[in-house]
């Protein structure tokens, strides 16, 4: 259903090499045959089905196609040679693909089983022991899977001596799903007598009281051909094993587990039992699929009256304001939402990858020029700063806030790029009709160098900014997706999932919300870069301005002394104050009137002014990293946020997405058709089941 398959339990036939395995299942089927696999034995496993047809004389025998898909129906002595080539197709080697044959007959037993290769008791060369190898591995692959059941065939003997069931022990160690079938018990008759019956019939204590366990003898006969119908025969033998056995003072106890018959009975009540047991999961998955394909079809339903062609627009506009909404609150934070969370290394390198993709941001702007490469970055930010959440994977708002540290970083990484020469100098003071003073220089040197290094580092906030908004897309569709059946649920529009449906299936409609949000994002970042090179070049131009206020000195030197001063700390703190009145500009001023303006004291001059330009640019480039977080939410973040509604509610379509919304209306057409039909076979899926499940009983 739906290309699905289900587990369905199915009977297993292991076992040694000439312990009559074969012969098991020709009584099972009704009729002698043998698959003709030459002298390496069967190397793939055989399904077999056999279903009871009263009446039905010849038996009718298929095998199913793997190309075609079909069964096809041939003679019996055809079915064995194309088994037999099966096998003989895979040479030394032994293969997982089975050959599936259906047999249909008035003796058959009613039920299905996989034919597995035997296990080699010895291999005489190395070619053998690697074959044997390889059908131990084929077979144990079958026995570790919990849907089948294990038919475990051994000679009638001492349970001590039995190997298969010591390799069912392994992997079914209570035995719960191990059938043991001693076979060939006709040969063992002599060893039984009244004193031992019913302690070998118990297993001398070697087998656990609560595993299945039958003793059976099969036809056999000298010559080619039959002296009896097969049917005859098998009946014969086990007649002749409860009659003898009871002879032999068999209890009551243990008669029920003495020859074919009773084996087979055992057989078909078992696997009604387990089909019975295997159907409340089955029940549950088939009802789930019929409620995902009603729940499909009213999306369908609800995106075909969407892209009607009347309100194609209305209907693009609705859904993106519904994804700009649930943006909003997945930046708020939202802990449902796993989609496309990363660690802070994570980040970095999906950042570098994408700026090499798209020339974004050149090579040396990615990195601080202080880190020959990534890796060294990272390591700082993780062992040095200790970036919060380095190493949680976060996305939306959390995401956001690391971010934010992350650049902040960065941009106190920003430098001037170059010592100052008196070539430099002598070029500031130029010539000029008026004076030209010591902070008219300085401003001059800043403006030559400092301004495109801040703007680097900006551009590499504003990028990533840029970025980050990018890969939330997914992340918001994901998030609403999400809200379904969650427990946060009631707590936002029944709208947000449905649009989400409609958004995650239409392609088109997605496309168009996604350039619209791309399209926002880029204008906010180039806004915000536009304002910080405005700000910082009003900074720059005016150096010593922002300068005017300095920081007030602590009171002492520690946390008692602020809370409460000692007379020797209080004598300090006055002193301390008295030479901090003057403000960071104040001690700049001083410090230019001291520049000599003799030429024969130009190098110390320059050393001066390179001294004062690099403290002035350190205070501004503080202020820049102070401020990034204050100005990214101010000036990208919230506006992004308060604006996408408005985005969203001014999308156009153009003719081709127009188009594709018209092809999109006949796939939903087709899906529905699908959907539909796949509806009717649940249907009957279900009804056909449940009728099994109260014929037959089991399973809760």
């Amino acid at each position: 259903v739906d290309n699905l398959t289900f587990p369905i339990p199915q009977f297993i036939v292991i076992g040694k090499q000439s312990v009559g395995k074969s012969r098991l299942i020709e009584a099972l089927a009704g009729e002698p045959f043998n698959f003709v696999s030459g002298s390496l034995g069967s190397r793939r496993p055989t399904v077999l089905e056999f279903r009871n047809v009263p009446g039905l004389q010849p038996s009718r025998w298929s095998v199913f196609d793997e190309n075609l898909k079909q069964w096809s129906n041939y003679p019996v002595v055809q079915v064995m040679q194309i088994v037999g080539n099966a096998h003989e197709a895979c040479g030394t080697n032994v293969s997982e693909l089975p050959i599936r044959v259906k047999v249909e007959g008035a003796d058959c037993t009613d039920l299905g089983l996989v034919d597995l290769p035997g296990f080699r008791s010895y291999a005489k060369d190395a070619a053998m022991m690697d074959l044997s190898a390889k059908i131990d591995k084929l077979v144990f692959k079958f026995m570790n899977d919990e849907n089948n059941v294990m038919l475990c065939v051994e000679e009638a003997g001492d349970a001590a001596g039995f190997a298969t069931l010591g390799r069912c022990r392994q992997v079914d160690p209570c035995y719960k799903r191990t059938i043991l079938i001693r076979n060939k018990l006709d040969k063992y008759y002599g060893d039984l007598t009244p004193e031992n019956i019913n302690k070998w019939l118990e297993g001398f204590g070697d087998l656990p009281a609560n595993l299945a366990r039958f003793a059976v003898s099969l036809p056999h006969w000298s010559g080619d051909a039959m002296p009896k119908p097969f049917g005859v025969l098998r009946q014969e033998c086990s007649d002749c094993d409860i009659s003898t056995l009871t002879a032999k003072g068999a209890s009551a106890k243990y008669k029920m587990t003495i020859g074919f018959q009773n084996f087979r009975t055992f057989m078909e009540v078992k696997i009604q039992q387990l089909f019975a047991d295997a159907l409340a999961p089955l029940l549950m998955r088939l009802k789930t699929l019929k409620e995902d394909h009603e729940t499909r079809l009213v999306v369908i339903k609800q995106e075909s009256e969407t892209i009607n062609e009347d309100n194609i627009l209305h209907a693009t506009r609705s859904a993106g304001i519904t994804f700009a909404q649930s943006f909003n609150f997945l930046m708020e934070g939202a802990l449902s939402s796993e989609h496309n969370r990363r660690t802070m290394e994570e980040e970095l390198r999906a950042f570098h990858q994408y700026c090499a993709r798209t020339d974004a941001l050149k090579e040396d702007e990615l990195i601080p020029e202080t880190f020959k490469d990534l890796d060294a970055y990272v390591q700082y930010l993780r062992d040095t700063v200790k970036l919060p959440a380095m190493d949680v994977s976060l996305n939306g708002g959390a995401q956001f806030r690391r971010l934010m540290y992350e650049v902040e970083v960065f941009t106190r990484f920003a430098g001037l790029g170059k010592k100052l020469e008196k070539a430099d100098v002598i070029q500031a003071r130029g010539s000029s009709l008026r004076e030209v003073t010591w902070q008219d220089i300085i401003t001059t040197l800043m403006l030559q160098n400092a301004p495109g290094h801040m703007r680097s580092k900006t551009k590499y906030v504003g990028e990533r900014l840029k970025f980050f908004f990018s890969e939330q897309k997914e992340a918001t569709v994901e998030f609403m997706m999400g809200l379904r059946g969650s427990p946060e649920e009631h707590m936002f529009s029944r709208l947000i999932p449905k649009q989400a449906q409609v958004i995650q299936r239409n392609e088109t409609m997605k496309k168009c919300i996604y350039e619209a949000f791309d399209k926002a994002c880029e204008g906010h970042r180039d806004r915000f870069m536009q304002m910080w090179c405005d700000f910082m070049d009003s900074m720059f131009q005016s150096p010593l301005m922002l300068l005017k206020t300095g920081s007030m000195p602590r009171i002492g030197g520690g946390y008692e002394e602020e809370i409460a001063p000692t007379f020797e700390s209080t004598k300090a703190r006055i002193n301390q104050e008295r030479r901090g009145r003057g403000t960071l500009q104040t001690q700049l001023r001083e410090k230019i009137k001291q520049i000599p303006d003799d030429d024969q004291y130009a190098n110390q001059a320059v050393v001066m002014v390179q001294d004062i330009i690099e403290q002035t640019f350190g205070v501004i480039r503080s202020v820049v990293a102070d401020h990034m977080q204050l100005y990214s939410e101010s000036f990208f973040l919230l506006p992004m946020l308060r604006r996408l509604e408005g985005v969203m509610s001014e999308m156009e379509l153009d003719d081709q997405d127009r188009m594709k919304y018209g092809a999109r209306k006949t796939v939903l057409e087709d899906e529905k058709q699908a959907s539909e039909s796949i509806m009717g076979d649940l249907v009957w899926c279900i009804d056909s089941v449940q009728k099994f499940k109260l014929t037959c009983g089991g399973g809760h």
